[in-house]
């Protein structure tokens, strides 16, 4: 059950990043889960590092009210750019996942996907201990986390865990682990773990490895 972090100095990476993404859709990836995942009540659904808002239409296509969470202005500015310019029923919120400003017990389907890896050990388990306290009885949520032998662990330094910076989006993180890291963490919050599946694709600088863990909070 191990973890690599990794580290680039460069810290305005996140929003050279979002702005390169200011009109990308929704990956295919995250199509894919939210079309499995659609609502026919109007629940709540918050998307956790929102960035520029691309995860907004579909979930809304998908019958839910969407909040996004994101720690950098510059994603908050860019995702509420493409809420008013095509008119979606999406709230963005410059918040850390750290520290969710959102009501207890509110949030039907918790969408996190290329945003936990990046945060530093501390934030991570905040993390996901706010994922548990937002959530209703019977709400799901999905989580996406890097294979320890994903290829872009070279792109950076290996650091030590206390090296990491707090908060993490001053620099571009990324943490790598394990199957087993990733059912430790998610028994922690207390969340039921549906299914926890190892997505590969392969390309000339090598294979991206991507864990996708559907948890659910229990009805007690």
């Amino acid at each position: 059950m191990e973890i690599i972090w990794t580290l680039d100095g460069d810290e305005t990476s996140w929003s050279s990043w979002a702005d390169n993404m200011a009109d990308a859709p929704a990956s295919p990836l995250m199509q894919e889960l939210i079309t499995l995942n659609k609502n026919s009540y109007h629940g709540w659904a918050v998307d956790i590092g929102c960035g520029t808002g691309r995860a907004f239409l579909p979930l809304v296509e998908a019958g839910y009210r969407v909040v996004g969470l994101d720690p950098t202005a510059n994603g908050i500015w860019l995702s509420q750019q493409r809420v008013n310019q095509n008119h979606i029923n999406a709230y963005p919120v410059l918040a850390s996942a750290a520290r969710s400003p959102l009501p207890t017990k509110s949030i039907s389907l918790v969408f996190a996907i290329s945003s936990l890896f990046h945060l530093s050990h501390v934030e991570l388990a905040s993390a996901l201990q706010e994922i548990y306290r937002i959530l209703l009885p019977g709400g799901k949520a999905f989580l996406h986390f890097l294979d320890l032998e994903d290829w872009r662990h070279t792109l950076a330094k290996e650091i030590h865990q206390e090296e990491v910076p707090v908060p993490s989006y001053q620099a571009v993180v990324t943490c790598f682990c394990s199957q087993g890291k990733i059912q430790e963490w998610i028994m922690l919050t207390g969340l039921k773990l549906i299914s926890l599946e190892l997505r590969t694709s392969s390309s000339e600088a090598g294979q991206q490895r991507n864990w996708l863990a559907l948890c659910e909070k229990e009805v007690l």
